[in-house]
């Protein structure tokens, strides 16, 4: 009658023995690559005066769309503001381990024969991958969009009180569309082992990503499912928006956003291994 019970116990202690590795080993991952983007401090001041430079820029556009007129297509600057700040949200989330990697990685990787070296190690060469080219620096744009989304929901017509309970369903929902930039992100780049090139495949895409950080209803109904189901950007930024400006209208779609995560992600996993069995190396 004891077997059981030990066999679970075993189960449980070797669970969390994996679980603390893994963690350990991001932690030096990232601990390593912090070192080295702190090395060079101007270039991190820099690039956090860029980000932040950026967002008044584009929120300053915004602005300007809605000096002359109340709403745009029955959207309030307020709404238009916070769907920009979920998109920065999940955005940010994206950034903290995969920008890097989709930016680089036809260049560093494929064409320089990069991917060599985490192909010989005993780990998973894309948790390898998203580990070298974590980036705590993106914590930044976390809390750039956490902040845009908080004073567009103390400013709505109908203002939302940001608790406890509601800043967690703000970074969960930020969570959840940086999975599905990582999903999609992830297939694009997978592109590069069998087109070589470069530049790589993701620079049109981040045009596509930046086009849905705006009502997606004001799109024609082809462009809203194709930002819906076919490249769903809109679960990124559209969908966890306005599910505090209207959660009766728009529950339904918010409540699928975890399936749409765990199934781009899963895609991009699946693409990304099928190219590794194309890699060929730099041949040298």
């Amino acid at each position: 009658m004891g077997t059981p019970a030990v066999g679970y116990n075993a189960g449980v202690r070797h669970a969390l023995y994996v679980a603390g590795r893994a963690l350990a080993i991001c932690w030096h991952y990232a601990l390593q690559r912090q070192k080295v983007e702190m090395a060079y401090r101007g270039d991190f001041l820099i690039n956090t005066f860029i980000n932040v430079l950026y967002s008044v820029v584009q929120l300053f556009f915004i602005w300007a769309l809605f000096y002359r007129v109340p709403t745009i297509a029955g959207w309030s600057f307020e709404e238009v503001v916070l769907i920009f700040g979920f998109g920065q949200l999940s955005f940010g989330y994206f950034s903290l381990g995969f920008f890097n990697l989709v930016v680089g990685f036809a260049d560093h990787y494929i064409i320089e024969g990069n991917l060599d070296r985490p192909l010989l190690r005993p780990l998973s060469p894309l948790f390898q991958l998203v580990m070298e080219n974590i980036s705590l620096r993106e914590v930044v744009i976390v809390l750039k969009g956490t902040l845009i989304a908080w004073w567009a929901l103390a400013h709505l017509d109908q203002p939302v009180a940001v608790t406890i309970t509601v800043f967690l369903a703000m970074q969960a929902l930020g969570i959840i569309g940086g999975i599905i930039y990582a999903g999609v992100f992830l297939m694009t780049t997978s592109i590069s082992f069998w087109i070589k090139d470069r530049v790589g495949f993701a620079s049109p895409l981040f045009s596509i990503s930046e086009a849905a950080r705006y009502p997606i209803t004001i799109y024609h109904p082809a462009v809203q499912l194709f930002f819906s189901l076919v490249i769903p950007f809109g679960f990124c930024a559209f969908f966890p928006a306005v599910y505090f400006v209207d959660p009766q209208q728009w529950n339904s779609w918010l409540l699928i956003g975890p399936l749409i995560a765990a199934l781009f992600f899963t895609l991009g996993v699946l693409a990304f291994n099928r190219g590794l069995r194309v890699y060929e190396s730099t041949g040298s």
